[in-house]
């Protein structure tokens, strides 16, 4: 459920990084209303803390938590490789030649 959740925002945003993707998407998730399921759990599991940089860091309550982020971050990691597969695939050894 919160894995499709992600997806589709992934592949709404495809052309930006994915982990930069998960983290916006969590914080987006944890600073507004609740509307459904997913943002109850996330809100449930997960909180972030931001410096004065503006830097976040996201941050599990529980095990749980710390489950579901390490699984959100894998997802969004083979999310990336299945983008470079795909580059990959369409290119011909000759693309890559070296002088």
């Amino acid at each position: 459920m919160i894995l499709k959740e992600f997806s589709k925002y992934l592949q709404e945003n495809k052309d930006k990084n994915s982990v930069k993707l998960l983290n916006e998407w969590i914080i987006q998730r944890l600073t507004t209303p609740s509307l459904n399921k997913v943002d109850n759990i996330l809100k449930a599991e997960l909180y972030f803390a931001k410096n004065n940089n503006d830097k976040t860091l996201i941050i599990a309550k529980s095990e749980t938590g710390r489950t579901l982020l390490n699984a959100l971050y894998n997802f969004s990691m083979s999310f990336e490789q299945y983008k470079l597969a795909k580059f990959l695939h369409d290119k011909k050894s000759t693309d890559f030649k070296i002088s």
